[in-house]
């Protein structure tokens, strides 16, 4: 009887581990997805803007739920425009080359440097570099330290599903950290970050109020 148990049990751990692992190369167990395949815009008095240079592929938000939140690739570039949307930093250029937007945003180029890095050497050789988020008065309100133990209140650690990173012989599932923009904003800016998505027409849009 003993045996059998025995058996069935590996069975079980021979199936389920291959399981395991496939599904979290593509993201299936987490709450998370990172919006490769998607337009990324704001809306503005009921129309929607092409966010750009804001990238999709940097950006996550939660699969489900009322309340989505939004997340940004700590390491990623165009971070920085997010908070000029959060101070309305910008001016809308109408246009209609795509049928499902209605123009543009060109962001403006009079506001301080929100996201700046910084070197903080342990000695002459080694160095971290931190990134320093700043408000529209430049007081820092989050450093983010990618060696630094995972902060859960404002940092996620997100697979971009389907995608893989080789490092020498060996691949894994792509995997960065993000910061929970809508949490950061909130919190620090006293700004709400609403997330629509139109999976039909593969828009998610951004509205900050």
């Amino acid at each position: 009887m003993r045996v059998r148990i025995f058996i069935f049990i590996l069975i079980i751990g021979i199936i389920c581990v291959p399981a395991y692992f496939i599904m979290s190369s593509f993201g299936l167990l987490q709450n998370e997805k990172v919006l490769v395949h998607y337009k990324l815009a704001v809306e503005v008095k009921n129309k929607k803007y092409d966010a750009w240079p804001l990238i999709s592929s940097y950006t996550a938000i939660d699969k489900r739920g009322d309340s989505r939140q939004l997340y940004y690739q700590a390491e990623g570039s165009g971070l920085e425009y997010l908070f000029q949307l959060a101070y309305g930093q910008y001016e809308l250029r109408p246009s209609k080359e795509n049928p499902f937007l209605n123009g543009g945003v060109h962001y403006t180029m009079d506001h301080p440097e929100y996201v700046r890095e910084e070197k903080q050497y342990e000695n002459a050789n080694d160095c971290t570099e931190l990134t320093h988020y700043y408000n529209q008065q430049e007081q820092i309100i989050y450093t983010y330290n990618p060696e630094a133990k995972l902060d859960k209140t404002y940092v996620r650690s997100i697979i971009t599903a389907g995608m893989t990173r080789t490092t020498g012989n060996s691949s894994r599932p792509v995997k960065d950290d993000y910061i929970n923009i809508s949490k950061l904003f909130k919190d620090n800016l006293g700004v709400n970050v609403k997330v629509e998505v139109d999976e039909d027409n593969k828009i998610v849009t951004l509205s900050m109020t």
